[in-house]
């Protein structure tokens, strides 16, 4: 069942996103246990306005207005490990979480609130959980569920004057040789040099397959997470885990296939996450962004990521237009001096709301409603 938390569309407290973000990210929402920053953003959007809700897969959700029409901002309140002491200097806000991705996520509640909606049309943001595991659970519940938004913008860090038009797929790979224990001295090939002769295969097809492109979003990638090798005496056992970054048009199962031709003796074990996925630049929702970060005062960067985002788990099935946007410099991911910038979190704050009004107002006109 979802938990529902009391509006407070009649007379809603005014944001201050300092706060609001501040108090979102001094809150630990880890993978798998996010409940209790869940509960207090459903609060503090309740109290902003918001009909606010706990769904059945955990998600913190808030919608405004009412209608036919929906703009679906979809941003994660989970993070990676990381104790980082929660700190603001020089007006920088320091803090497990703060890029990646709840400053995204607090510009989405901040700026839904603060547009103003034509009617028929109605904005919903939600907080999911589980957005840095493997198979995102609380994107993938709403994909299930939910029904299909007319408009999805993804929280996640793109910069206040960036807008992200899609992601690279991603699968892991574990591969493991065992083989019986052999004298040093002797000709026998060792488990580990088993596994790496694998590796050097692969990284070699890889090197091929990718011939002169530029690393990055068009190009398919392998990183190496770990390498073990153990023994007991009798028999030796090496495992490697790796990830591979696909790029659009490179499909999970091609991989995997060309994958397995090279192992000679190496067991595969997969683990799929998402397949790439990427939005044109006709994308009806890109030129109202474009036009608000004009407005603010810089000129707009289009970018894609080599990453993966929320955006490949819904994307291919809800099939609408959809970009990613957030305030905050993606460098700052996952490190162990995790930040952003406050004035950069109010400056997206300002593009976001411009850019929503746009976007409603296109789409109540589309539906024949007026004002």
């Amino acid at each position: 069942m979802s938990l529902t938390f009391r509006s407070g569309e009649a007379s809603p407290h005014p944001c201050d996103i300092a706060d609001l973000l501040t108090g979102l990210v001094s809150i630990p929402s880890l993978s798998g246990d996010e409940c209790n920053a869940v509960a207090w953003l459903c609060d503090r959007m309740a109290k902003m306005g918001y009909r606010a809700l706990i769904d059945p897969a955990g998600n913190a959700v808030g919608t405004i207005g009412t209608g036919e029409c929906e703009i679906l901002l979809l941003g994660h309140i989970d993070t990676v490990p990381g104790d980082i002491p929660v700190r603001v200097e020089d007006g920088i806000l320091h803090g497990r979480g703060a890029v990646d991705a709840k400053g995204p996520l607090a510009t989405f509640v901040a700026a839904g609130a603060k547009a103003r909606l034509p009617p028929g049309v109605q904005l919903t943001v939600v907080g999911a959980v589980g957005e840095e595991t493997w198979g995102s659970p609380g994107a993938s519940w709403l994909r299930d569920h939910y029904s299909r938004p007319d408009a999805v913008i993804i929280g996640e860090p793109s910069g206040w004057d960036g807008v992200v038009l899609g992601y690279k797929g991603s699968i892991s790979l574990t591969a493991s040789v065992e083989r019986p224990l052999s004298h040093s001295a002797g000709p026998e090939t060792t488990a580990p040099e088993h596994m790496f002769a694998f590796w050097a295969r692969l990284v070699g097809w890889l090197t091929e397959h990718n011939g002169d492109r530029e690393p990055g979003f068009n190009t398919l990638d392998a990183t190496l997470r770990s390498f073990n090798a153990t023994g007991d005496g009798l028999h030796e056992r090496a495992e490697l885990s790796a990830t591979f970054r696909l790029p659009s048009g490179t499909g999970s199962a091609w991989v995997r296939e060309q994958t397995e031709q090279l192992a000679n003796g190496v067991s595969l074990d997969w683990t799929f996450n998402a397949e790439a996925y990427r939005s044109e630049r006709t994308s009806p929702l890109v030129a109202p962004f474009l036009s608000a970060i004009r407005a603010c005062g810089a000129k707009p960067r289009i970018k894609v990521k080599t990453g993966t985002s929320d955006m490949n788990v819904v994307g291919p099935v809800w099939g609408c237009p959809i970009v990613a946007y957030g305030p905050g410099d993606a460098r700052f991911d996952h490190t162990p001096d995790e930040q952003i910038e406050l004035a950069e979190v109010e400056k997206a704050v300002e593009v976001l709301t411009m850019a929503i009004e746009r976007i409603a107002a296109t789409l109540a006109t589309e539906h024949g409603e007026t004002a």
